[in-house]
């Protein structure tokens, strides 16, 4: 059950069991936070380590979300980033026993004309290593088994596998459900094949997977390769760069 509250015109969300930790919320609301670690703090994206009450949390502000008009107007219709994974990451571990994910704790929300103009979402702190070569097999059955459910990772990049006392953990994930055929399954499957460290141990991702090639692995493979076309590249890059300048586009 999800448990609301409102403070200086934002929205704060947690898992009844959880709600103790809304009073964390108030001190980011209020900016008066700890932070231990930078992990990343680009235009795009907010990710501090914050300590509060001698616990570590994962304080996230997914800035895209707010920043590009066109994903701000979306938001109009539906939860936002932050929300979305408070609901789906507690699901699937709660409901579906998937305790690979790092659980997400709250989420705190502040909207302008229906629209987020600012988001957070504070998760679990949790510190392990980098994947070794027998570490991919694991995530690859994790990830397999997740597809099983008709939920797919969303960013499923080595980066965001770690091994904590010889278990399997995964972050920076919405744990979205898949409606449209198996696309983002196959799409989810290029893109691990593609990783560096997946390369670097001459792992063949695609045979890990195992997956036959049918219709909707070849949608994936067109749509994620088309990507790679030069002209579209050079839009891509020019987007980012007036984007960066604060245009709105």
């Amino acid at each position: 059950m999800i448990k609301r509250i409102e403070y200086k015109g934002y929205k704060m969300f947690c898992l009844e069991r959880y709600k103790n930790i809304l009073k964390l919320g108030k001190n980011i609301v209020d900016n008066d936070i700890k932070i231990f670690q930078e992990f990343k703090v680009t235009k795009r994206n907010y990710v501090v380590g914050i300590e509060y009450e001698n616990r570590k949390y994962i304080l996230k502000s997914p800035r895209n979300e707010h920043r590009i008009p066109q994903r701000k107007f979306f938001t109009m219709f539906k939860g936002g980033e932050s929300f979305s994974t408070l609901n789906n990451i507690n699901s699937l571990i709660d409901k579906y026993e998937f305790d690979e994910f790092v659980r997400p704790l709250m989420t705190i929300v502040k909207r302008k004309n229906g629209m987020i103009v600012d988001s957070y979402l504070v998760m679990e702190y949790v510190e392990g290593t980098p994947l070794e070569k027998k570490d991919i097999f694991t995530a690859v059955e994790f990830l397999k088994k997740l597809h099983k459910s008709k939920h797919y990772h969303g960013d499923a990049n080595t980066s965001n596998f770690m091994m904590k006392d010889g278990k399997l953990r995964t972050i920076d994930t919405q744990g979205k459900k898949y409606w449209f055929g198996e696309y983002r399954k196959y799409y989810e499957v290029l893109t691990f094949s593609e990783d560096l460290l997946v390369l670097i141990y001459e792992l063949d991702g695609i045979e890990l997977f195992n997956y036959p090639k049918n219709i909707w692995y070849y949608t994936a493979y067109f749509v994620k390769y088309s990507k790679k076309n030069k002209y579209i590249e050079k839009i891509k890059k020019w987007k980012k760069k007036k984007r960066d300048q604060g245009w709105k586009i």
